[in-house]
C-alpha cells in the first residue's frame, strides 16, 4: 500500500505539472503566422529587453528569418538595432571593406569555409544580405579566430566581442545568433552568461526549439544532413500553431529563457555547394 500510494503520488504530480504547463501556454505563448511579418504582441513582449541573443541548431533554415523578421520589427517601432553574427570577422573582411551582396557570398567564410559546421549557409548569407538594406541595422560579426589561445576561451571572448559592439551604441537594441550550446543560460561559461554578467542592461535567451527536421551541420563526422526530432512534450503537442513564441516565467530551471518554436526544421544548402 505505501508503494502504490508513492506511485500515485509521483503520477499525480506529474499530471499536475504537465496540466500547468498547457495552461502557461496557452496564456502566453505568441502565434507567428509569417516570421517575416511579426505581429506588435511580440514587440511588446520583447521590447523591455536590450538584447536579444537567439540560439540555433546551425545548418537550419528557420533561424534566419525570425531574426530578419524580429530586426524588421524593431525598426519599424523607431529602433536602430546591432545584428551580431557568430562569425569571424577576419573571415569576413572582403565583405567589411566593400558592403555588397557579391561580397558576402565571396569573402572566405562562405567561398573558402575552414569550419564547415553549419553556419556556412545560403541561408545566413541571405541574412546579411537583406539586414544590410535597412538603414538603421549594423551588421557585426563576434566569433574569435579559434587559435589555439582563443579556442580554450572562445565564449569569453565573443561576449567581451559582443560587449565592445554594445558599448559603441548602447541605446541601441541589439539581436546576436549562435549556436545554442553559447546561447545557454543555465551554464556560468557560456557567451550568453558571460555577456550578462559583464553587461547591466536587461538581456535575454531565446533557443530554436522544433518537433522534427533536418539539419545539414557537422555531427562528429564532417558536414552531413542528419534527420533530427524531440520528445514528446506539452510544447510540442498542446497547441495547433507550427510557429509561436513563448518566455518562460523567471523562476524556471530551463536553458534559455524561452524559446521560439518551430513545428518542422529544414536542412540549409552550404553556398560552396551552390
Amino acid at each position: 500500500m505505501k508503494y502504490l500510494f508513492v506511485i500515485l503520488f509521483i503520477t499525480s504530480a506529474f499530471f499536475t505539472k504537465a496540466q500547468d504547463n498547457v495552461t502557461y501556454l496557452k496564456a502566453n505563448a505568441i502565434r507567428i503566422e509569417n516570421t517575416e511579418k511579426l505581429n506588435d504582441s511580440i514587440y511588446t513582449m520583447l521590447s523591455p529587453f536590450q538584447v536579444v541573443m537567439i540560439g540555433e541548431m546551425h545548418g537550419t533554415n528557420e533561424s534566419a528569418p525570425f531574426v530578419s523578421g524580429l530586426t524588421k520589427l524593431f525598426t519599424n517601432n523607431g529602433d536602430s538595432v546591432l545584428v551580431g553574427l557568430e562569425i569571424s570577422a577576419e573571415l569576413m573582411s572582403k565583405f567589411n571593406l566593400l558592403q555588397t551582396d557579391s561580397s558576402i557570398y565571396q569573402s572566405d567564410f562562405f567561398s573558402k569555409p575552414p569550419y564547415l559546421d553549419g553556419r556556412e549557409s545560403i541561408s545566413w548569407a541571405n541574412l546579411i544580405a537583406k539586414l544590410c538594406k535597412n538603414p538603421k541595422v549594423k551588421v557585426f560579426f563576434f566569433d574569435t579566430n579559434r587559435d589555439s589561445v582563443e579556442i580554450t576561451f572562445r565564449d569569453s571572448i565573443m561576449a567581451m566581442n559582443i560587449k565592445s559592439q554594445f558599448n559603441q551604441h548602447p541605446t541601441w537594441k541589439m539581436i546576436t545568433l549562435s549556436g545554442n550550446y553559447h546561447n545557454k543560460i543555465s551554464d556560468a561559461n557560456t557567451m550568453a552568461s558571460v555577456f550578462k554578467r559583464h553587461v547591466s542592461t536587461k538581456s535575454i535567451s531565446l533557443n530554436i526549439e522544433y518537433k522534427e527536421g533536418s539539419a545539414n551541420a557537422n555531427f562528429s563526422h564532417g558536414i552531413e544532413i542528419k534527420q533530427l526530432g524531440s520528445y514528446p512534450s506539452v510544447f510540442n503537442s498542446t497547441e495547433s500553431y507550427d510557429c509561436y513564441l513563448l518566455l518562460y516565467s523567471p523562476n524556471s530551471n530551463y536553458d534559455y529563457n524561452g524559446f521560439y518554436y518551430t513545428k518542422y526544421i529544414t536542412a540549409a544548402k552550404m553556398v560552396s555547394s551552390k
